[in-house]
Formats: C-alpha cells, structure tokens, sequence
C-alpha cells in the first residue's frame, strides 16, 4: 500500500530528458519486427550515434511498451512500477532465505523475515530509488537490477541453469550485471561452500558477452561516453567520494536531482579525496573483518562497492553522479546493512522487533511525500531543471535546459535570465549558444542570432547541429522551414517528438501562429501529453473563431470533445 501512495502520481510523468530521444524519437521502437536488429545493430538504442550502446533486452522492453500503448506514458511505467516491486521482493526472499546469519532464523518462519522485510520496504521506498521508477531512460538500471536479484536467487536455490539464464539478460539489458559471479563468489565464500564448477555456466556467458560487446560495439564508443580529458585515474579518485555520497542520499535525500553539481576529483593530494578514501578503506576494512561474526555485514558492502564498481569506478561515463546509478547496490547492499544495523540496535534493546519494525515503518511513511514530490517534480521539464538548478547553483547545463523550457513556453525574459546564468559558467559550451540563438531571433534580433550562431560553430566547428543553426541563423530564423521540418516529421516520418518541437520553436516567435497551433495540438496529442494538447486545441479553437474557420473549430471542438470522454469529464 504504501509502495502504491508513494507511486501513484507518477504515470502521468511524461517522456523527458533522454526519454525524448532515446524513446520518443527513436524510429526502432515503433515495430516489434524490429527486435532482431537490436541484437546486432547497437546504432539502433538511440538516435543520437555517440550513445552507442549494447542493450538489445532493455530495447524489447521498450518495443512492447509501444506497442501497447504508444507514447502515452502509462503502461511505460506499469511495468516500471511492476518491475520495482518485484526488485523489492527479491531483496526479501534473498536476505530471509539466503543472507541472513544465523542460518538457523532463516526460512518462512524464522526470525529473519523481519529484518528481510525492512530491508525490502527501505529498498522499495528509499527516495533515491525513485529515479529509475519514474525516468523510462533508466529502465536499464531497474531491469538489469530485477534479472540479477533473480539471477542470485536462482543461483541460491542451485537451479543453475535459470540463474544462468538470468544473469544472459541481465548483460543484454545493462553492463554493470558483469560483477555478478563475482558477488556469487563472495556469497559461496561467506557460506563456507565450494566453488568447484558451479560458476562456470556463468563465466561462459559472461565471456561470450565480453566478446560480442566487443565485436558489435566500435572501438571508439567508450571513448564517446565521457569528457575527453576524464581518465581512468580521475574517474576512480571521483568514485570514493561517490559511494559516500550515494551513501548519504540514501540516508538523507535532500539533495536529489536530475542534474548534480558534483565536481570530479581532478588530484590524489587534496583533502577531498584522501579523506573519502580513508572512509572507504575502513568501512571496507571493518566490513571484511566482520566475515565471521557477522557475514551479513560483510556480503553487503561487497554488493554495494562490487555492484557500483563498472560505472562508478572502472568505466568512465558522462557524469560522476546520477540517481539512478546506485539502483543495483541499494538492493542487496545498503537496504540490508540499514536493516541490520537497525534490528542490531534493537537487539541492544531487547527490543528487537519492535524497534526495528517501528523506526522502518516511520522511515518509509516518511518517504512517501518525498517520493510523490519527486514524482511532481518530474511531471514537469521546467520544474525539474529548475530544482536541479536551486540545488546546483553552480550548474550551467541545469539553467541552460531550465532556459530552454522557458523559452519553450514563450516566456523570454526568464530564458534569458536562466541562458545569462549559464553562460557565466560555461561559456564555451556550443549548445548553450545554439540556444542563444534561438532565442535572439524570437526576439526579432537577427544580427545577434547570427552572431550566437557563430559562435556555436567556432566552438564546435565539427557539429553538425550547430551547422543547422547557423544556416537557419542565415535564414532570419526561418519559421517556413520550421514548419515544413516538423511536418515532414509528423507525417512522413511518424516523429511527433521533433515535429513538436519544430512547432514550439515556431510559436516561441509567434505564440499565434495559426498552422503550428493546429500541428503542435496534432503532435502533443498523439505524444499521449493529453493536458497540453488540450489546451492547444483550446488555442486553435479560439483562433479558428478568430479567422471565421468553422472546419478548424469544429476538427478543435471534436477533440476536445473526445479528451473529455476519455477522462470521465462532460462534455464541453
């Protein structure tokens, strides 16, 4: 019930961020017919040729949510929900039957299905969790966690060839499975079992995946996942201070965001960096010191520092620190050390139960409103970067993109305000002046416009995109060539995502443009954005009475006439 609370306003959560091209623009998603390619071509997870990547599962997934339901988000993220729930179960089967020591509480009826339900209630409802629910992006974090808890759990109940099985997913789904046999290892150490040849199923997976990532994926696309001057060493130095931090979001969410403000560290010798490695080397020393007495202890912050380590330590990427990212080592990691450490506590009570069902239920009632105001925040693009922005005030990619949903909306004073504030901390980024430009010509300044347009080539000569905006720059701005853009999208091209955002740019310099009023009203609806199609639809009718277009009005009224019944609401 409480998992329910907590998630029930996010199916209106539409598709944002990477959703937008990674989903919403992405031509593969629309045929099931295509699910073969997925397996071979890795060009086919995004548009966007740098993000080149080998997730053939994860694209399945996606293929069948559209065909379902379309780009109308709601069976998106059931089965988001569905899958976090079942991640949630799993963490409780795995502590009560498998990790908890003494091995004598195990079982249905022991006294382990206590601290095994408070360590699946916190996974579940932990705010830090909340991004790869309600982010569609990041299903590849929620699902490859459920195949590997699953993998694990197979592999507990020596139904190998399950767990085998599984764990072949989970690596078609994201990467970061590969640390899995490792933490199996781990587990059959702390059990006293042998190893013997019980891995090796799983190993050979593993070594024919390592070698068809290898074969598919072009040489160049690790190198495309992160800042050229990133290396290895700034990556592992940036990744101490991570795991604390995740550690803290966990405990306290305050700083939750889409977009953190969090510096790399560039240099061994600051206290920043020693300071969080000493605290890593002896919760790690501590942990391992504890495999006797308490293993528990010990396995879990094996799966939270093995778990993270491909993202977070070894494979450089875009950013030191995402939400989403600390999914895997929550489940079997941080949850069940927070649930030990509390029913231990109670133990010193006397207490046990009792403190420790009354602190988790306090924890995650909690939770709940900081769930379901992420969740709110999330519904909206402006309001996200907005928060991303008060609490990174540092940020420039945060104020760029909150500037860019203001001038979305047509309110340029606060755009450039936000572009202003950006530009003080990144001004040799190339799309913020993309977005300059933009917003230059909507204020019928083209000198200007050109000009921020130049200046995206000089700093990105080799992009095309900002070759794009300089030749429209040249153009005045060019609102037919806009329009003809976004019409060839929505309907030769069957692209609703980039025809509505041709039509926005449009209205941005006419918010009364007659023709990209009508087609943005025809693109948001069949984007499933049903609240902003009405209200364009709205605008068209109030237009077409304007221009004594009674077909328009019409066409506008049966639409809103339809939206009307579809949400239970009478008819206009």
């Amino acid at each position: 019930m409480l998992l329910i609370a907590a998630y029930a306003n996010s199916f209106s959560v539409d598709f944002i961020f990477d959703d937008s091209y990674g989903i919403a623009q992405n031509p593969a998603l629309r045929s099931l017919k295509e699910i073969p390619r997925y397996f071979a071509d890795p060009f086919l997870l995004t548009p966007v040729r740098e993000n080149v990547d080998l997730r053939p599962v994860l694209m399945v997934t996606f293929a069948l949510n559209y065909a379902i339901s379309g780009l109308a988000p709601w069976s998106w993220h059931a089965l988001n929900l569905l899958l976090h729930f079942l991640g949630a179960i799993a963490v409780f089967l795995a502590v009560r039957d498998h990790l908890w020591w003494p091995r004598e509480e195990r079982g249905p009826d022991g006294a382990a299905r206590w601290p095994a339900a408070a360590a699946a209630l916190l996974f579940a409802l932990a705010p830090l969790n909340q991004q790869p629910v309600v982010y569609l992006w990041a299903r590849s974090a929620l699902l490859c966690t459920v195949l590997s808890l699953g993998s694990f759990l197979a592999f507990a109940r020596d139904r190998r060839v399950l767990s085998t099985a599984l764990f072949g997913l989970a690596l078609l789904t994201k990467a970061i499975a590969a640390t899995l046999p490792l933490l199996i290892v781990v587990w059959l150490v702390l059990e006293r079992r042998r190893i013997g040849r019980s891995l090796w199923p799983m190993l050979a997976v593993l070594a024919a995946y390592l070698l068809y990532r290898a074969a598919i994926l072009p040489s160049w696309s690790e190198a495309a996942r992160h800042e050229i001057w990133v290396t290895r060493w700034i990556w592992l130095m940036s990744g101490w201070t991570s795991y604390l931090y995740y550690v803290r979001l966990f405990l306290w969410p305050d700083a939750l965001s889409v977009d953190h403000d969090f510096a790399y560290n560039v240099s061994f010798f600051t206290a920043r960096t020693l300071l969080s490695l000493a605290v890593v080397v002896a919760w790690v020393a501590v942990a391992a010191s504890q495999w006797r007495r308490r293993p528990l202890v010990t396995f879990a912050t094996a799966w939270y520092f093995l778990a993270l380590a491909p993202e977070t330590t070894l494979s450089p990427i875009s950013e030191v620190i995402n939400d989403h990212r600390p999914y895997f080592g929550t489940a079997l990691g941080l949850a069940p050390l927070a649930a030990w450490a509390l029913w231990a506590a109670g133990e010193r009570l006397g207490k046990a139960r009792i403190a420790l069902s009354g602190v988790t239920l306090c924890a995650c009632v909690a939770a709940v409103p900081v769930v379901r105001e992420r969740n709110w925040i999330w519904q909206d693009a402006l309001r996200l970067w907005l928060d991303a922005e008060e609490k990174g005030p540092k940020n420039g990619r945060a104020a760029m993109n909150a500037g860019r949903e203001w001038m979305i909306r047509g309110h340029l004073a606060e755009a450039r305000a936000s572009f202003g504030r950006a530009l003080a901390l990144m001004p040799q980024n190339p799309y913020l002046y993309m977005n300059i430009s933009v917003l230059e010509a909507a204020e019928q300044r083209p000198a200007e416009a050109l000009a921020a347009a130049r200046r995206a080539i000089e700093l990105a000569p080799d992009n095309p995109i900002a070759r794009e905006y300089y030749e429209e720059a040249l153009r005045g701005g060019g609102e037919a060539g806009l329009m003809q853009r976004g019409l060839d999208a929505l309907y030769r091209r069957g692209d609703p995502q980039a025809a509505e955002e041709a039509f926005a740019r449009v209205l941005i310099r006419d918010p009364e443009h007659y023709g990209a009023t009508y087609q943005s009203a025809v693109a948001l609806e069949r984007l499933g954005r049903k609240d902003e199609a009405r209200e364009m639809w709205m605008k068209v009718a109030r237009l077409a009475a304007r221009y004594n277009d009674e077909a328009t009005a019409r066409t506008a009224n049966e639409h809103l006439s339809r939206q009307g019944e579809a949400d239970g609401s009478p008819r206009r």
